[in-house]
């Protein structure tokens, strides 16, 4: 199976729909295909976090039982034109069907940009656009190749908070810079890394403006897929961080080791890829 061929499959692949003779076909691709694999990866995390949780409810009792009643008092004849002919019952409690399951799905849709979600989503889409213009160079970096105590002096004075790096060297990890950067409404420190050859970018947010933003203490880290990039999200000694990158937790080697146990929940997928 070709990638292309994947692809198309891929959505009823997530849905259940495939055949076992298919699925199998498809998994063993997935197995020898990383970029393909990454995509399914992404896909089945979306399912997870906003599909499943808000597929609308069936209808209530009362709403089928007043359909039904509207259909029992429609007349059986109908004025006809030629080439018209009436609907039938079934075909009625269809289209009203349709249109009540979408009136659900489209209120349903609403409530992460209007619950308690809207934060953190807003906040990982500013994350995602200045994590590709680091990554592109649009954003030249002010300081670039110090160590973590230069870089942490460099700031000092030019933001109102503390900005604190660990002291960590690996071969897979890289500084390549950082700067000074306007994350929606409020500057953060900006810092960019190459971990494993891919770009990660740290924001460390003003520890006031994360507050502002309500999110929920549990689960501490909080992961959101946007635009193909992972956005690692959490607050920790007086500080917090949006962590953006193409490799999931395995992004978090800028600020931990690898031998550094992290209290991910246990149904997050980011504790599934460190």
């Amino acid at each position: 199976m070709v990638c292309n061929a994947a692809h198309l499959k891929l959505f009823q692949y997530l849905d259940g729909e495939l055949s076992e003779e298919q699925r199998s076909e498809l998994e063993s691709h997935l197995a020898s295909c990383p970029d393909c694999q990454r995509l399914a990866e992404l896909e089945r995390t979306f399912h997870q976090t906003y599909l499943e949780p808000l597929r609308p409810d069936p209808a209530p009792v009362k709403v089928r039982e007043q359909i039904a009643r509207l259909l029992d008092v429609l007349p059986d004849q109908q004025p006809r034109t030629a080439g018209w002919r009436r609907p039938s019952a079934i075909s009625l409690l269809a289209g009203t069907a349709f249109v009540l399951f979408g009136g659900i799905l489209w209120f349903s849709l609403q409530r992460p940009w209007n619950g308690t979600n809207a934060p953190l989503i807003r906040l990982a889409e500013a994350s995602v656009e200045q994590h590709q213009k680091l990554a592109r160079g649009i954003l030249p970096h002010d300081i670039t190749r110090g160590t973590p105590k230069a870089v942490e002096q460099w700031f000092k004075g030019r933001l109102d908070f503390n900005v604190s790096l660990p002291e960590l060297t690996r071969d897979d990890l890289t500084f390549l810079g950082g700067r000074i950067s306007h994350l929606r409404d409020f500057d953060v420190a900006a810092l960019h890394y190459r971990v494993e050859g891919k770009d990660v970018s740290l924001f460390i947010i003003p520890p006031d403006r994360y507050r502002k933003l309500g999110l929920a203490e549990s689960p501490k880290f909080k992961m959101v897929s946007h635009q193909g990039y992972d956005v690692i999200v959490w607050a920790s000694h007086g500080a917090a961080y949006s962590l953006v990158s193409e490799i999931g937790g395995r992004s978090c080697l800028v600020c931990h080791s690898r031998e550094e146990k992290l209290d991910f929940p246990t149904d997050s997928r980011v504790h599934d890829k460190l």
